[in-house]
């Protein structure tokens, strides 16, 4: 799915767990799941509950150790969502999930399992 904005769902080799990500058009990170999922089918599911919800989920906006700013998307406590990387300032941080928010409900999954070994693509199932 290359130039367009995804859903991908992704394992890291020498870790158990398969994540999900949003990536942008320009092959930027923008969101990913708080946790490790036991498979592709259910990490494909919590993408499933974030679509349906994304317009509940309640936003977070914290200041992180190092002076920068992480979001995070919420239904009831669960959190759901979580920002790839710390952004610089408060505004950028809530224009972020808000895009997120806008986006999750419009882009296609990536029917692909993606494979990646610190930072580079290993291969695609």
């Amino acid at each position: 799915m290359a130039n367009e904005a995804c859903f991908q769902v992704y394992r890291l080799v020498g870790a158990d767990g398969t994540w999900w990500r949003v990536v942008s058009p320009n092959g930027r990170v923008l969101a990913r799941s708080p946790q490790a999922f036991d498979s592709p089918s259910a990490a494909v599911a919590h993408i499933a509950q974030v679509r349906a919800a994304r317009l509940s989920l309640q936003a977070s906006v914290r200041v992180t150790p190092l002076h920068r700013w992480r979001w995070q998307l919420a239904l009831d406590s669960t959190v759901m969502v979580v920002s790839w990387a710390d952004l610089d300032r408060r505004i950028r941080c809530e224009a972020a999930w808000r895009s997120f928010v806008a986006l999750a409900g419009l882009v296609p999954v990536d029917p692909r399992v993606h494979t990646f070994q610190r930072g580079q693509v290993s291969d695609a199932v």
